[in-house]
C-alpha cells in the first residue's frame, strides 16, 4: 500500500493550479491535466517512507502552561491561539522537510528522514527547532492581542531507528512511526523546561561538533531501563550560527526569604491529591529554593500555592519543575524554576523580589 505524504502533495496540486490559471484553463485539455496530474500523483516522491525500519529524527513540542490556560480563557480564543500556534510551526517544519505524524492536544509530533545525510538532516531538524522557539514571540503577540497570558513550548529531539507502519482499521488508518526511539522522543520532551530544547544523547553524537550546548543531566525516566542523558541546546554552528533565544529573567536576582507554602506533586499533567508543606527560602523571577520533608526527583513537576503577603487576597498558584534536590540538617533542600506562572502571578513575584532588593 502507498502512503501519501499529504504536505508534500497538496503543495504540488497548488503549484499545478496556478500552472494551469496562469496558462488559461481554457487553453489547456482536460486529457493534458490529467496528465501532469497523474504524473505528480505517481512521482515516488510524494510518498512517505514505506512500511519497516527507518532512521528519523523524531520531534515533540509541547506548551507550557496550557492546562492553565484552559481554566482561564473561553474556548473561542484558546481556539483562535492554537490555529496561529499550529500554523506557525507547521510552516516552518514543512519548510525544512518535517512530517507531522499527529497534533495531540497542545503538542506537535513531527518526523524528519534522516537516512539520506545523516549530519547535515538531523542539524536541519535542529534548526527547525531554534526557529520555532523564536516564532513563539510572533504566537505570543497575537496571545497578547487576545487577552491571554503568554505561553511558551519545551521541545524534545531523539535520532535513531523506528517501526514505520499504517495502523488501523478499514473504518480509520493513519500513517506513523513506533518503537522505543519514539518514547525517548516523549521522554525527553518531558523534562524540558519553558522556552527549552533538550536532545538525546543519539542526536547529540551526530551533531556534537556543529552545536553549542549547555546543562548535560541524566535523569531515570519513568518507563525506560537506562538512564537517560539530556543535552541542552544553545546553539547550531554549521552551515552558520543560530542561537537559541535566551528565556526570560534566567539570570534574575535573588533574595532570602522565608515563606511557608504548600505543594501537589504531578503525575504527567493531572495534579495529585495529596498536599505537601515546606519553606521557601530563596525567591527570584523565575525560580525558587525551597526546604522540604520528602525527597524530591530530579525534573519531578510540582504545583505551588502560596501567598507572598499576609494579606493576599488570593493564594498565587504557580507549577515548577525540580532542578536538583539534596538533603539539607534533616530536610530537603530543592532549587526549582517556574514552568508555569501566569501573567498577574508573574508580575506579582516580580513586586515582591523588587520591594526587598
Amino acid at each position: 500500500m502507498k502512503v501519501i505524504n499529504k504536505q508534500k502533495l497538496s503543495k504540488e496540486i497548488k503549484s499545478l493550479f496556478l500552472e494551469m490559471k496562469e496558462s488559461d484553463f481554457q487553453a489547456v485539455s482536460e486529457q493534458e491535466f490529467n496528465e501532469k496530474l497523474k504524473l505528480i500523483l505517481n512521482n515516488e516522491n510524494h510518498s512517505l517512507v514505506q512500511a519497516g525500519n527507518q532512521f528519523v529524527s523524531v520531534l515533540m513540542s509541547d506548551l507550557r502552561g496550557f492546562t492553565a490556560l484552559l481554566e482561564k480563557a473561553s474556548p473561542s480564543l484558546i481556539i483562535e491561539l492554537l490555529n496561529e500556534y499550529f500554523s506557525v510551526m507547521v510552516e516552518i517544519i514543512d519548510r525544512h522537510g518535517g512530517y507531522i505524524d499527529k497534533f495531540i492536544g497542545d503538542s506537535i509530533f513531527a518526523l524528519f528522514d534522516a537516512t539520506s545525510s545523516s549530519r547535515n538532516g538531523i542539524l536541519d531538524v535542529l534548526i527547525c527547532a531554534i526557529e520555532m522557539q523564536i516564532a513563539m514571540d510572533k504566537v505570543n503577540r497575537k496571545a497578547r492581542e487576545v487577552g491571554i497570558d503568554n505561553i511558551y513550548m519545551g521541545i524534545g529531539i531523539n535520532t535513531g531507528e523506528v517501526l514505520a507502519s499504517v495502523l488501523g482499521s478499514d473504518i480509520y488508518r493513519e500513517y506513523t512511526v513506533i518503537g522505543n526511539n519514539v518514547n525517548v522522543a516523549s521522554r525527553v520532551e518531558a523534562y524540558t523546561l519553558r522556552g527549552q530544547i533538550l536532545i538525546s544523547e543519539n542526536t547529540y553524537r551526530y551533531t556534537k561538533d556543529d552545536i553549542e550546548i549547555g546543562e548535560v543531566n541524566v535523569v531515570k525516566a519513568k518507563g525506560m531501563r537506562t538512564p537517560l542523558k539530556l543535552y541542552e541546546l544553545k546553539a547550531v554552528t554549521h552551515p552558520e550560527r543560530l542561537e537559541l533565544p535566551r528565556r526570560e529573567k534566567r539570570r534574575a536576582p535573588r533574595i532570602g526569604i522565608k515563606i511557608p507554602f504548600s505543594y501537589h506533586l504531578l503525575d504527567g499533567k493531572n495534579v495529585l491529591h495529596e498536599e505537601f508543606q515546606g519553606e521557601i527560602v530563596d525567591i527570584s523571577y523565575g525560580g525558587v529554593l525551597i526546604v522540604v520533608d520528602e525527597m524530591l526527583e530530579a525534573f519531578s513537576d510540582l504545583k505551588l500555592i502560596l501567598s507572598l503577603t499576609p494579606f493576599s487576597d488570593e493564594p498565587l498558584e504557580i507549577y515548577a519543575k525540580t532542578l536538583y534536590a539534596k538533603d539539607n540538617d534533616g530536610g530537603v533542600k530543592a532549587g526549582l524554576e517556574f514552568t508555569i506562572i501566569d501573567n498577574e502571578a508573574s508580575e506579582a513575584v516580580k513586586n515582591f523580589v523588587g520591594s526587598l532588593m
